[in-house]
């Protein structure tokens, strides 16, 4: 194997060796190499070309950023011939978690996860797509 070198701030060492002992990695490489693993196979499904998917797309945004909630909601009407349902949550007293169900044109899906993406003030989005039909197609198939 390659041995490389990183750079991580104290809190995010602390997190990532809680990690290891926890879900009982080997150790900090392993866990890393399992995060590289799901990143990677998250990334190659994002590269669909064409065909119709479904997305479950799970935001964290902070509760005292108050027009935060107003941009998703306008992103989420700018997008509501994809979006078919979401639901808000406070998951803690600083902390709102918003999710997206959608369904519709690969193309469609993508832009609309990029654009929250491309939101500032948000923490965190993650998804997961599903096929929905034989002519979805993956660019590097």
């Amino acid at each position: 194997m390659t041995v490389i070198s990183m750079s991580l701030t104290r809190d995010l060492l602390n997190r990532l060796d809680k990690l290891v002992s926890e879900k009982g990695y080997s150790s900090r490489s392993e866990a890393i190499r399992d995060s590289v693993r799901q990143y990677l196979s998250d990334y190659d499904l994002s590269k669909f070309t064409r065909g119709n998917i479904t997305a479950t797309i799970t935001v964290i945004s902070e509760h005292e950023v108050h027009d935060i909630d107003e941009k998703l909601i306008r992103l989420r009407h700018e997008h509501n011939n994809i979006v078919t349902g979401n639901m808000h949550l406070h998951l803690s007293e600083h902390h709102c978690l918003e999710v997206f169900i959608t369904k519709g044109d690969v193309d469609e899906v993508m832009d609309f996860i990029g654009r929250i993406r491309a939101l500032k003030d948000i923490q965190q989005v993650r998804f997961t797509i599903t096929p929905l039909s034989d002519n979805v197609i993956n660019e590097t198939t």
